[in-house]
């Protein structure tokens, strides 16, 4: 599903477009996924697990801007994605289609000035709009951030995975799942 483009300014005065990506955007994605898989481990991959090349990164846009039950809202600098939030149905069969999953990520540099919380409000009314009924995410245990962000917009933790994540070093994080009844 498309949004309609519109101009946005953070706290410190960036003026930056919100917009769907479309396949002229395949590279700067690709990109920005490898980018803020660097800068945290809080994301579900690390950069070198990137692996998609261009054309399918362009039929993976194309097919979120064709369907009726998903929406990304992506943040660009200029040409460059910076920031990306999507909505789409949890699973297709009828007992889940009430559920959706909510994604997020914002490159760093671009976090504590608003973001998120104009992300996160989008995309909670756009699944409101679409008729589901509850959102859910995974959030690791470590990112006190991302979790008062979720708390903020209404989110409750409903359970734990307990080590959901091991890192390169061995180390283990359990994941946090929240959800927020729509």
């Amino acid at each position: 599903m498309r949004i309609k483009e519109e101009a946005i300014t953070l706290k410190d005065g960036r003026n930056l477009t919100l917009r769907s990506p479309g396949e002229k955007d395949a590279q700067t994605m690709l990109d920005y996924v490898i980018r803020t898989a660097e800068e945290t481990h809080f994301l579900i991959r690390y950069p070198e697990e990137v692996s998609m090349d261009l054309e399918r990164e362009k039929k993976i846009l194309n097919d979120h801007l064709e369907a009726d039950d998903s929406v990304w809202f992506t943040v660009f600098d200029k040409d460059k994605a910076v920031g990306n939030c999507s909505v789409s149905r949890h699973r297709d069969q009828i007992k889940f289609r009430h559920r959706c999953d909510l994604a997020i990520a914002i490159e760093q540099a671009y976090c504590g000035q608003g973001l998120g919380t104009m992300l996160m409000t989008k995309a909670i009314d756009r699944a409101r709009e679409l008729g589901f009924e509850q959102m859910e995410l995974g959030v690791y245990a470590d990112n006190e951030q991302a979790q008062a962000l979720y708390r903020k917009m209404g989110f409750q933790e409903m359970g734990r995975n307990i080590r959901a994540f091991k890192l390169k070093d061995g180390t283990y994080i359990d994941e946090i799942n929240m959800i927020l009844f729509l």
